[in-house]
């Protein structure tokens, strides 16, 4: 069940909107401040924001440019600011719609509904599938079988290149950029060697077949198809 973050002051609309989401099957959550909303999109998944412009502590506009900094879901604005200047504002703070106050609910579910399919058909777009690992590529995160791999902030960057060329292969050079330190200097060739190693050990075997291939004096490859939806 997909679930909405509702920014709103108004304990009536709160209660009346929740009512409609969860009669549409959206799962439905609720923030009064600028303080409580950041709390929520730090602690839980969100998949789309409704957003007021007039909150208790703050402007919704400066609040949507804040989460922008770190969150890519949709945002709607959903408010009586309905100037022409106030609606280029939303958008320019980062919105993806804006609905004003009074409101019809099935346009505004409508509206929903068409953001959320878009964000679920992104989402789709960037995971891709090898041998039993799901690997996704806007969190940089590696599954087995729905069970998140640990990787280390080097052992990410070198999955990620050699995912991205997969069935080739990276020279060793080229995966030696991923391993330097961050003053720019070098560290050691027999680096790269342990982090693959590591890494290697971490995604375990396919079918008898490590996910990653050594060339001898020359690079490494993915070397298992990758499959994406």
């Amino acid at each position: 069940m997909e679930k909405i973050l509702f920014i709103e002051d108004s304990a009536e609309l709160k209660r009346e909107l929740s009512e409609l989401l969860k009669l549409n099957d959206y799962y439905i959550t609720c923030a009064e401040t600028r303080t409580e909303a950041l709390e929520i999109l730090k602690s839980e998944n969100i998949d789309l924001i409704l957003l007021d412009n007039m909150l208790p502590d703050c402007m919704g506009f400066d609040l949507c440019e804040k989460i922008r900094t770190f969150y890519s879901n949709p945002i709607i604005f959903l408010t009586v600011c309905d100037r022409e200047e106030d609606i280029i504002a939303g958008f320019q703070k980062g919105a993806d719609d804006y609905v004003t106050k009074p409101f019809s609910g099935r346009l505004l579910l409508s509206r929903i509904h068409a953001h959320l399919r878009r964000k679920n058909q992104q989402d789709i777009a960037n995971i891709l599938y090898s041998g039993e690992l799901e690997i996704h590529l806007d969190s940089r995160k590696v599954f087995r079988n729905n069970i998140e791999i640990q990787l280390g902030a080097i052992e990410q960057e070198l999955c990620e290149i050699l995912i991205r060329n997969s069935g080739k292969i990276v020279k060793r050079d080229v995966l030696l950029d991923a391993v330097w330190d961050s003053k720019n200097k070098f560290v050691e060739d027999n680096t790269l060697n342990v982090h693959i190693s590591r890494l290697r050990k971490k995604l375990q075997y396919f079918n008898g077949l490590p996910y990653i291939e050594t060339v001898k004096s020359y690079g490494y490859r993915w070397c298992i198809d990758i499959n994406g939806n």
